[in-house]
């Protein structure tokens, strides 16, 4: 891991746990969760450095093109190993950076559902972890988006590591394409289920 970006991750668990009052659940898996798919729920724009901060080695991330906007963030995206991927069309030029990315053995974090507005699970996560023949890590994130009762004690930014998803199974099932939508939805589900754990 570079310093720089053990510096940042180390910041933001610190900022995690003085003013959201971070607890996390099931660290211990933690250890194994090299070399994979990191799937998690999607509430707030806090996800992404927040989920990323408490893995212990550095990941890579999806991010939408949008936030590239501004030349500043873009670079300091990219600097932290954000992936921009284009939404509502097929973006070629990101599908081949994370495979790119799976192949050389790294991890990288996908939000199934795509983005904080929608709550249908998208295939591509599948597709990714059949075709790289990758395990997933399910991660369920809660109470990100209220600050202020994390804060004044009244909640506390829960995060659930779940168990590693096998994808060898549904890589031989008839249909590639039920492979795919079949697998995401396991994964989603798998990440819902871990809410009961907080």
């Amino acid at each position: 891991m570079r310093k720089s970006y053990g510096a940042i991750t180390f910041s933001v668990r610190l900022f995690m746990k003085v003013f959201w009052r971070l607890k996390i659940y099931h660290k211990e898996r933690l250890e194994n969760i090299g070399n994979c798919i990191i799937a998690a729920n999607h509430i707030s724009a806090y996800d992404p450095p927040f989920i990323g901060s408490i893995i212990p080695a550095e990941i890579h991330y999806l991010a939408k093109s949008e936030l590239f906007r501004n030349k500043l963030f873009g670079a300091f995206l990219l600097y932290v190993n954000c992936i921009p991927i284009k939404r509502g069309s097929i973006d070629k030029a990101a599908i081949t950076l994370v495979k790119m990315v799976l192949r050389k053995g790294h991890s990288i974090l996908i939000f199934p559902e795509g983005t904080r507005k929608s709550t249908n699970v998208k295939s591509g996560i599948g597709k990714f972890a059949i075709e790289m023949k990758k395990d997933i890590c399910p991660i369920y994130i809660e109470n990100s988006t209220r600050f202020w009762q994390c804060f004044l004690g009244k909640k506390r930014l829960k995060i659930v590591i779940g168990e590693r998803i096998k994808t060898e199974s549904f890589a031989e099932m008839e249909s590639i394409k039920d492979n795919y939508r079949q697998l995401a939805n396991e994964v989603m589900n798998k990440i819902n289920g871990l809410k009961d754990e907080c």
